[in-house]
């Protein structure tokens, strides 16, 4: 998918992820993008049902592909309650479609939202995989994985959606992210893929390390790269309402 996205211009497809989550209808005009090798992939993904999308249907589809999946790196050491069935849960499931993800990746309220979405996603594409345009670009012994993947149950999700939004990021109270340097910024990339989290979650040392570490996940995204100067004033900004700094 990553691949196709540089192809359609990755501007914008993150301005297309904002609106979709807004709730906003697509641009009047239609923006210099390869539509028709999108159109491909939607057709093997939806069979004929593709062609039939309202505009609308289709830009909002475009806006879910790419940014915001799970980085490659991280492993099932590195979930919390590593031996509850939420975390099991998570690693038979998850892993069918895509790496591993991190529970912090997304406030409470949106895996609610991600959960209830990737479960309509699966049962929708069930049967849909397996076009030569997808298989040439994640090879045949994933797209047999993928088209043989298994749909979790109702209980099952139930329980994988409390361990995420009990391990959840915690989202940013308005009243918390006062005015200082790096504050817009701040909001304007971190939104791209999930909630402004809390100041509060981490203490200074530790939003040193993860800005650097989502340094590396924007570039393995194929998005805009931060700066030295962009990272420095996020990470000041952060350190600055920190715990324990």
């Amino acid at each position: 998918m990553r691949r196709l996205l540089r192809g359609t211009g990755v501007g914008l497809v993150l301005a297309l992820v904002v609106m979709a989550a807004a709730g906003c209808e697509p641009p009047e005009t239609e923006p210099d993008v390869n539509v028709a090798a999108i159109d491909s992939f939607l057709s093997e993904l939806g069979g004929t049902s593709a062609a039939a999308m309202e505009r609308g249907t289709r830009w909002r589809m475009i806006a879910s592909i790419g940014p915001g999946l799970p980085p490659i790196d991280y492993s099932a050491d590195d979930l919390p309650e590593p031996g509850s069935r939420g975390a099991g849960l998570l690693q038979v499931y998850c892993i069918q479609c895509h790496w591993l993800p991190s529970p912090q990746m997304h406030t409470a309220d949106e895996w609610e939202y991600l959960m209830r979405n990737m479960l309509l996603r699966a049962r929708t594409l069930e049967y849909r995989l397996g076009g030569p345009l997808i298989t040439g670009m994640v090879g045949e012994v994933v797209m047999a994985g993928l088209t043989t993947a298994e749909v979790p149950s109702d209980p099952q999700v139930d329980t994988m959606l409390v361990y995420l939004q009990r391990n959840a990021m915690l989202e940013a109270d308005p009243a918390e992210l006062t005015e200082g340097e790096g504050r817009e910024l701040f909001l304007e990339r971190c939104a791209i893929c999930h909630a402004a989290p809390s100041p509060r979650a981490r203490t200074a040392a530790g939003w040193d390390a993860i800005v650097a570490k989502m340094r590396g996940l924007i570039v393995q995204a194929d998005l805009e790269p931060l700066t030295d100067r962009q990272a420095d004033a996020i990470a000041g900004y952060l350190r600055e309402r920190a715990v324990g700094r």
